[in-house]
């Protein structure tokens, strides 16, 4: 999703190779005084893609008075043999310098005298930097110090969405509507009978099965290189009286199936690794030794569904009365997804509506395919990808061949994003600032809860930026003709 964006002059930093990095010449590196300027001549071109090519034409009078300045400049600085700091003839400096590099401090100071007139003159709206238009050192060789030259700058900017109300009042589109999803209900109905079973004792020598559940002891130790129980873990990663239910996922990897067959009064040894996203930070994808002592081994019996029940999830309620509210939850889920489907329709239907000719600067294009990359990674390291793993993903040829697979997905959305933003200009859409602070605490607190960190001025704007994107989708969806059908 874009950025708010601000009206910014063109005069930015111009993309080009480093230039001389000797003292004497970055000395040269500084702001051109406004009388150089004058005469100077911006022509605009429109290039493809949304982007720009201006036009530079300097006077004489302009490469003349920026030639003197840079002989002025190192003259100050450069050290000759035989002359003071400051003293050094003209004809002196050349040769110590040599006329190509003067040359090339000159025309890098023409660059930075010829963006920082454009401004003023040609006010755009960019994005990403300015391109020099050929190569610097080729074009300072071919430059005649105190002469008039010419040179082009090209720029990405962005475009002006040609969306007009009559082309999405009232969108057509058509969305699935899922059925009843009685295995949601089935499930959720499930984990309350799970929640409220009762429990009943083994006898004897039982061992424990999948689905039953333990009261154990257990301490976490660092695992050695031989196995063995090295130091001893947080607090946290341990406890006396835990009550385990022997379902795998339910604790990390490993535990509950290294517990299955346990009996009361046994003590076992259990080899884990931490998942990569852990409660405790410093203990993620560490391996550990977990002491667990087993006191009980208990039964979990699931209750009947009735009106007992029902009473036991909430006080007073009646079977029927939870029959109802289970239904809403289904059916609320069902809600949401019909709302998400109706929203990624019109998002399509919003850039099908679009002129073919309108189109999007590549440096935005090549933002969110970055971004994808990174969040392709980020995935791949939560599903437990080594190091190794994910450097092998990152090359040249990889990133390179991802940019191309995802360019068609990437422009889509970079004139979704443009599209949404200028309807919610044309409509007044915005979101409020109270709105945007309870969701930035609300994702705050989720962050803690998973032990992740929270930066609040990296959220803000993506937060807001969401919460605009919905809004507008709203929006158009309560203007839209939808139709519905079943799957």
């Amino acid at each position: 999703m874009l950025a708010p964006l601000c009206l910014v002059a063109v005069a930015v930093a111009v993309s080009r190779p480093a230039l001389l990095s000797s003292p004497t010449c970055s000395a040269v590196r500084r702001a051109p005084h406004a009388c150089m300027a004058e005469g100077i001549k911006v022509d605009v071109r429109m290039q493809p893609k949304s982007s720009v090519a201006l036009d530079i034409d300097i006077p004489e009078a302009v490469s003349k008075a920026v030639h003197a300045q840079v002989l002025s400049e190192l003259g100050k600085t450069a050290k000759v043999d035989g002359f003071r700091k400051g003293k050094v003839p003209k004809e002196a400096l050349i040769a110590k310098l040599g006329m190509e590099r003067l040359k090339l401090a000159t025309f890098e100071q023409l660059i930075d005298v010829a963006m920082a007139e454009s401004g003023p003159q040609v006010p755009l709206q960019t994005c990403g930097d300015a391109r020099l238009v050929g190569e610097v050192e080729d074009l300072a060789k071919k430059y005649e110090p105190g002469k008039p030259v010419s040179f082009s700058i090209e720029v990405d900017v962005i475009p002006q969405v040609p969306l007009e109300e009559s082309m999405y009042e009232a969108l057509q589109v058509s969305v699935e509507k899922e059925p009843f999803n009685q295995d949601a209900y089935d499930k959720a109905l499930l984990t309350l009978r799970e929640q409220n079973c009762d429990l009943e004792e083994a006898e004897g020598s039982y061992q424990a099965q999948e689905g039953n559940q333990l009261l154990i002891d257990m301490a976490g130790f660092s695992a050695k290189p031989d196995g063995g129980k090295g130091e001893p873990l947080p607090a946290v990663a341990g406890g006396e009286g835990v009550e385990l239910h022997l379902k795998p996922g339910k604790f990390m990897p490993g535990l509950v199936e290294g517990l299955i067959g346990i009996r009361a009064g046994e003590t076992r040894d259990i080899t884990v690794t931490f998942p990569q996203r852990s409660s405790v930070p410093q203990l993620a994808g560490k391996a550990a030794v977990f002491e667990v002592s087993c006191s009980k081994v208990q039964r979990r019996i699931l209750p009947e569904v009735d009106d007992a029940f029902a009473a036991r999830v909430k006080t007073g309620m009646s079977c029927a009365e939870l029959d109802e509210k289970l239904r809403e939850g289904v059916e609320a889920e069902s809600e949401s997804n019909f709302r998400k489907a109706a929203h990624r329709k019109l998002e399509q239907a919003l850039v099908k509506a679009l002129p073919a000719e309108f189109e999007v600067p590549d440096t935005l294009l090549e933002q969110v395919s970055k971004d994808r990359f990174a969040g392709m990674l980020a995935d791949a390291q939560q599903r437990g990808a080594s190091e190794e793993q994910i450097k092998e993903l990152i090359t040249k040829e990889n990133y390179a061949r991802y940019l191309k697979m995802t360019a068609p997905m990437s422009a889509i959305q970079v004139k979704a994003d443009f599209s949404l933003k200028e309807v919610a200009r044309q409509q007044g859409l915005s979101v409020s600032r109270d709105a945007v602070e309870d969701e930035l605490v609300s994702m705050q607190a989720q962050a803690m809860q998973r032990g992740e960190k929270f930066k609040e001025s990296e959220a803000r704007p993506r937060i807001e930026a969401q919460m605009e994107r919905e809004m507008v989708l709203d929006w158009l969806q309560a203007g839209a003709a939808l139709s519905s059908r079943h799957e």
